[in-house]
Order: structure tokens, then C-alpha cells, then sequence
């Protein structure tokens, strides 16, 4: 019973149909063509499988998956976290070579004696954030 209905089904989306295309004005025909509801569905989902894996492939491979929601944030996020690592380990750098440029300053000036310098063991800097 059920391979009869399967038959069925089957005949009823092989059946042919014929699309023709008249021109409203003249009457004439510009196009025909015969079509079934086998081949109009087989076409419609050839569509929209190719459809799908041509955007699939768009956002994947070019920098439109940045604009997707959830998929280019982990890769900006660690480079942001390297950049104020590397932001904050600049600045250090800075204030040290900052207060060695003072140091050096006020031994030229005589302000502080040579002696007294090579007794400092570091520099000690805040490791508060200014701005």
C-alpha cells in the first residue's frame, strides 16, 4: 500500500507541465517551456544550497565574519590585551629612564653626590595608573 502511494507521488511530480510566455500586446509566444514539479523543486533547492554555500564561504573566508555576532571578539580582545601589556610596560620603561635622566641631572648639578647613586639599589616607581 504504501509503495502504491509512493508511486503515486512519484507520477504526480513527473508529471509535465507546459509554461508559456505570451506577449501581452501581440499574443505571440516568446518563451515556452515544460516544466514538471520535480524539476521546479529539484532547481529551488539546487538555488538554495548554492545560495547558502557561496555566503558560507563569503563570511568565512573575508573580514565579514568580524561583523558576525560572538566571532571575531576573542581575537580582538587578546590583541587588545597585549597591546596594554605592552602599553603599560612601555610607560614603566619610561618613567624608569625618566628618573635616571633626572638622577644624572642633578649629579651634573652637584645636587646629590656620585656616591649616593651607586647606593640606590632601584628605582622606585608607583605602579598606580596615571594619566
Amino acid at each position: 500500500m504504501a509503495s502504491s502511494r509512493l508511486k503515486k507521488i512519484y507520477k504526480n511530480l513527473k508529471y509535465k507541465y507546459r509554461l508559456v510566455i505570451y506577449n501581452e500586446s501581440t499574443f505571440e509566444t516568446e518563451y515556452s517551456l515544460y516544466l514538471s514539479k520535480l524539476n521546479v523543486l529539484l532547481l529551488a533547492s539546487t538555488v538554495l544550497v548554492v545560495g547558502m554555500l557561496i555566503s558560507i564561504l563569503l563570511i568565512s573566508f573575508t573580514s565579514l565574519k568580524y561583523y558576525m555576532p560572538g566571532i571575531g571578539e576573542d581575537a580582538m580582545r587578546k590583541q587588545l590585551r597585549d597591546l596594554v601589556q605592552e602599553t603599560d610596560e612601555l610607560r614603566r620603561k619610561t618613567k624608569e629612564n625618566d628618573l635616571w635622566v633626572e638622577n644624572i641631572k642633578q649629579v651634573l648639578k652637584g645636587e646629590i653626590p656620585a656616591n649616593k647613586i651607586q647606593q640606590q639599589d632601584t628605582f622606585k616607581i608607583n605602579s598606580t595608573k596615571s594619566n
